[in-house]
């Protein structure tokens, strides 16, 4: 019986986060054979050198390929991109995989599809269909659509767009968002625990907090993190706030981000500073904190099914689809500060209906990978028509 070859490419410790139950799921099916490519931020010092996570996880990597991140200027990271196409050429080379999964919207899939392309290697694309309208991610999100040759979708809205793009309904899933497998999956860890291992007391008001950098108004991030700062060092005045904070992604104007909020928990009590919560921390953070504050899409993803608040503060996140426990707020001090009093106030024991699935996405993600390539083979994956819609 022939196995295919299905090779995870994995460049930051959210995207993995997402992936890791689909990873599971290949390497234990008996038709598929995994194969782990990381890059990115996960050879990354800064970044919490999350590669050993995934080693902890039981996943054996097939390849590393790591990027120039010293410098995140826009100019740096285009040429990183480039080293990456010439590099994952050489991987996929010597891996020879049947087909390749990649998710999400960040620009290391540029370098990664490019390569896949021109050495005529199907893809499989996750989270196509979203919209993000205030980042560099939605050109690459919907680029990955028109390259990508299998899409799995969160629900039918998303995977209407994608149709809408000219792909086949043959080739589109609608499994879910795969990061929800997670709160079913995932060893639980207590709120006494997930206390002691960030040096909070979880049992009072924590809030969790992401800001990645907006990549299409790098020039107001000073202002930005100005307000967010002045906000939450408001609120910890008046709410007795604490604040669990984790490093952005690797994109440009990350550096400053970082910078920024090492001065803001320097020496002051309840606030850390952590690179990366890992998996398990973090959805234990997602139960037990009382609200999340920045623009990451976790907030928009995953932080319904907890019906946790989210201050979901400027455009990062703008056109994604929203359950009731997301407060969309400018970056502006005062908008900051509004949203955490709404929050504040928020009531958790209220219905929120998660728009991004039931947490079964993997297995429908690899159910589908197994049956499109023993009923279409490589070559069937790699022949794509334009469905016109006007027609």
């Amino acid at each position: 019986m022939t196995k295919y070859k299905v090779c995870v490419i994995t460049a930051s410790r959210a995207e993995y986060g997402l992936l890791r139950w689909i990873m599971q799921d290949i390497k234990d099916d008996p038709d598929l054979v995994l194969q782990t490519v990381v890059t990115g931020g996960h050879l990354s010092p800064i970044h919490g050198m999350t590669v050993e996570g995934i080693e902890r996880d039981g996943f054996a990597i097939d390849a590393r390929v790591p990027m120039n991140l010293k410098n995140t200027s826009p100019a740096s990271l285009a040429a990183s991109v480039g080293g990456l196409t010439e590099a994952m050429s050489s991987v996929l080379e010597e891996l020879q995989p049947d087909l390749v999964v990649l998710l999400g919207d960040r620009y290391e899939l540029l370098g990664i599809m490019s390569a896949c392309v021109i050495m005529t290697v199907p893809f499989a694309h996750i989270a196509g269909g979203e919209i993000t309208e205030g980042a560099i991610d939605e050109q690459i999100r919907h680029a990955a659509t028109k390259m990508a040759h299998l899409h799995f979708v969160a629900n039918e809205t998303y995977a209407k767009r994608v149709r809408q793009l000219g792909e086949e309904d043959w080739r589109v899933c609608v499994s879910g968002e795969p990061g929800l497998d997670n709160l079913y999956r995932e060893q639980q860890m207590s709120c006494e625990e997930l206390s002691k291992d960030v040096g909070l007391d979880f049992s009072n008001n924590v809030a969790l907090v992401t800001f990645h950098p907006v990549t299409l108004e790098l020039d107001q991030l000073e202002h930005q993190m100005a307000s967010l700062c002045e906000a939450m060092d408001e609120a910890q005045e008046r709410y007795g706030l604490q604040y669990v904070i984790t490093h952005p992604g690797a994109d440009a104007g990350n550096d400053r981000i970082i910078e920024l909020w090492r001065a803001f928990v320097q020496d002051k009590e309840g606030r850390r500073l952590v690179s990366s919560l890992g998996q398990m921390r973090y959805y234990a953070a997602l139960r037990e904190a009382c609200m999340m504050i920045g623009n990451s899409s976790s907030g928009i993803i995953e932080a319904p099914s907890f019906n946790m608040p989210v201050v979901n503060i400027g455009t990062r996140q703008g056109g994604r689809m929203r359950a009731v426990n997301v407060i969309d707020v400018g970056d502006s001090k005062s908008d900051i500060s509004a949203g955490i009093d709404a929050a504040m106030r928020y009531d958790r024991s209220q219905p929120c209906e998660n728009p991004y699935g039931d947490g079964r996405s993997s297995q429908r993600i690899v159910s589908f990978i197994r049956e499109r390539l023993q009923s279409r083979g490589r070559k069937g994956l790699l022949r794509k028509k334009f469905l016109d819609m006007s027609s």
